[in-house]
């Protein structure tokens, strides 16, 4: 200590003396190491890319029925077990239903994107490929009402989260979000329980009729609704008054 406070450095000599050098590079070490160590922490807290694929760019062919329940849905006929139920959204921050409108009830094939994540589907529905199909749709499930329950979770557009945007939810997503249920993108209720397991529900009316614009102060809070819930195929619906949902 002694050796350093009797060292004095000027800035135009070459060297700086011993005892001042030496203490200098310490101070420089711990910096660099102290830096590392908050990149690696920074780098460990941060949540990782979504589950959720978008097949940009790649097309498919499909066949099923037209739905809405409430929004535009294709049931696709499985052999021996029922049907799937694909969501349809059109290009962009649209939804479907101007698209399917007329092709309600009836067997169509049309051609489009695949969006998904975890046990939920979505096509993004390419313009002009809707061609109806001859004879009659097979019978589908009939929805089943559950029971009354109160959520807890998030609304966030089906879309962009369950594969078109990373991260597709949370306060960073929300003014996209908005944007893509103003224009007709289902909403949906995002549930976690306690072990970190996730649930979807489409969100509707009372009735049983679509809901987006209702629901746009909401999206990406942490809020608790209560409704009913239905129950279409794989698909869950919470029928609900606007009215009925809480910021926590």
């Amino acid at each position: 200590m002694a050796e350093r406070a009797d060292e004095f450095y000027v800035g135009y000599l070459p060297n700086a003396p011993a005892g001042l050098a030496r203490f200098t590079r310490r101070i420089v070490l711990c910096a660099i190491a102290l830096a590392l160590a908050l990149c690696a922490l920074l780098v460990a807290s941060q949540q990782g890319f979504s589950s959720g694929i978008f097949e940009f760019g790649e097309r498919r062919d499909f066949e099923g029925r037209v739905e809405f329940a409430p929004y535009p849905v294709l049931a696709v006929e499985r052999q021996g077990v029922g049907s799937s139920r694909y969501l349809l959204t059109a290009f962009g921050k649209h939804g479907a239903d101007e698209l399917l409108r007329d092709f309600v009830g009836r067997r169509v094939r049309l051609s489009g994107t695949l969006v998904y994540r975890e046990c939920m589907t979505m096509i993004e529905v390419a313009q002009g490929s809707i061609t109806p199909l001859a004879g009659d749709a097979r019978e589908v499930e009939s929805e089943q009402r559950l029971s009354e329950i109160t959520l807890v979770g998030e609304i966030v557009d089906s879309k962009c989260y369950l594969g078109v945007m990373k991260p597709g939810d949370t306060k960073p997503h929300r003014d996209c979000a908005v944007r893509c249920i103003s224009g007709g993108v289902p909403p949906l209720l995002l549930v976690r329980d306690e072990r970190g397991d996730v649930a979807y529900y489409l969100l509707s009316g009372p009735q049983g009729e679509a809901i987006g614009r209702q629901v746009l102060d909401f999206v990406a809070e942490p809020i608790e609704v209560t409704g009913v819930a239905w129950r279409r195929g794989e698909l869950l619906q919470l029928r609900t008054d606007p009215a009925r949902i809480l910021r926590r």
